[in-house]
């Protein structure tokens, strides 16, 4: 069995993508293939790798994993986004978690997770919009700003956890997925769940809350809602 390789990826220009054919890199070895990422403020991944984003004063990148694996990422970037996935190769694949990306950014607005992998991000920047899609997970440790968007379709779940403060909250769940943000303080909040998905979180002020189906919104003992219903979905308010 082949011991995962890891090393750091030092970024400083313009993104390209990763190459099948080259030979396996000593560790703390430089891919000279993924240097020149960098001035990117937002991330998406399309694949069942793990990304972990980390605040820090520059770009880097870190992968871990078998080699086999880590020749067949695509990772650039696209204008403000850096890019994370596979590229296509037959019927070949990879088991979930084989690979583990470390972003290191300034700054990040806006998550994109597609699919079954995984997003960690530390912290993240007013304002902030995180998008998930399919069966994967988004964990967010720690929101700072005013303004915070999460949005969830398909079966995974984001979850906001620390100490953290946003004064104006809009979550929207379609499908069965679930939003976890019961530690995200938020003065005003727009929920929407249409379909049997949950929302938490606590809201100390008005919520204008819509409820299509079976899903649910508890916004804690603070929160004033306004409740629009249709189906057997609950809303638990103060």
């Amino acid at each position: 069995m082949e011991v995962a390789m890891r090393w750091w990826i030092v970024v400083a220009g313009w993104g390209l993508t990763a190459c099948s054919g080259s030979p396996p890199a000593p560790a703390n070895a430089v891919e000279p293939s993924l240097t020149g990422l960098r001035d990117f403020d937002a991330i998406t991944l399309d694949s069942g790798d793990s990304v972990e984003v980390r605040q820090g004063a520059d770009y880097a990148v870190r992968i871990e994993g078998p080699i086999e694996a880590r020749n067949r990422m695509s990772i650039r970037r696209d204008g403000n986004t850096l890019r994370i996935g596979r590229r296509e190769h037959g019927l070949w694949t990879v088991d979930r978690g084989a690979v583990r990306i470390v972003v290191m950014m300034p700054v990040i607005r806006a998550a994109t997770l597609a699919g079954s992998g995984d997003v960690t991000i530390d912290q993240a920047s007013d304002p902030f919009v995180a998008t998930l899609s399919g069966s994967g997970d988004m964990t967010i440790g720690q929101l700072q700003g005013d303004r915070t968007t999460l949005t969830v379709s398909g079966t995974g779940t984001i979850a906001a956890a620390g100490s953290v403060r946003a004064m104006t909250l809009t979550v929207t769940v379609t499908g069965s997925g679930d939003i976890d943000a019961r530690q995200v303080q938020a003065t005003e909040a727009v929920v929407s769940v249409t379909g049997s998905g949950d929302v938490a979180a606590t809201i100390n002020g008005v919520a204008r809350v819509s409820l299509v189906g079976s899903g649910s919104a508890t916004l804690g003992p603070g929160a004033r809602c306004v409740v629009q219903r249709v189906g057997t979905g609950e809303a638990h308010c103060g």
